[in-house]
């Protein structure tokens, strides 16, 4: 188990390394590591039966009206607030890394003065356009993850009536494989999104 840890540690600092340099890894890695383990086992996690089969149940249906726990995935608070973590991690470095010229990225007025009324105006819109962006990637974030935690505990939970028990095997490691993909990918987008945010230059 140990040997199993220390080589995903060893794989996160060296990704990490490969997209933002030994330096800038370094200072990330605390986040994005945290980030990935958190993710990681929330979905899987998300597999252990009680959550689907602890609730309150009616007295004369005998069926569960309402769960009595839920995992972390499928509650839309918790990737919402990853999601938030990740963006305001990237734009602090991107203020720290490049000062109040990291708006330049946003709002590129200056440009009509320097570069014309037309590429100016051009600026200005692809400005927008980056800003848009950037806030949407708290929505995608969410989303991303929200969806497809919530798609795997519904499988999980129809496949359970209405196949056999060795199909719900071939399920459930399907699923232990969606985890660590999702972890991977909300890890390495934000390492991503942080080069970007930290090596902005005007072009």
């Amino acid at each position: 188990f140990q040997s199993v840890v220390e080589s995903l540690f060893e794989g996160i600092i060296s990704f990490s390394s490969g997209v933002l340099g030994p330096d800038m890894a370094r200072k990330a890695f605390p986040v994005v590591a945290t980030i990935f383990f958190f993710v990681l086992f929330n979905a899987w996690l998300a597999l252990l039966p009680f959550y689907q089969f602890v609730g309150f149940v009616s007295g004369e249906e005998n069926l569960i009206k309402a769960h009595l726990l839920r995992s972390a995935g499928t509650d839309l608070n918790m990737p919402l607030a990853l999601a938030l973590v990740s963006f305001f991690f990237v734009e602090y470095w991107g203020f720290k890394a490049n000062g109040f010229r990291y708006l330049k990225k946003f709002f590129a007025f200056g440009s009509i003065f320097s570069r014309g009324i037309f590429q100016g105006l051009i600026d200005m819109f692809v400005g927008f356009l980056e800003f848009v962006s950037e806030l949407i990637r708290v929505v995608s974030f969410t989303f991303r993850l929200f969806g497809n935690m919530t798609a795997g505990e519904i499988l999980v939970v129809m496949i359970t009536f209405l196949v056999p028990l060795v199909v719900t095997n071939f399920v459930y490691g399907l699923e232990l494989l969606v985890g660590l993909i999702q972890s991977v990918i909300f890890a390495g987008l934000t390492l991503v999104f942080l080069s970007v945010a930290v090596r902005h230059e005007e072009h």
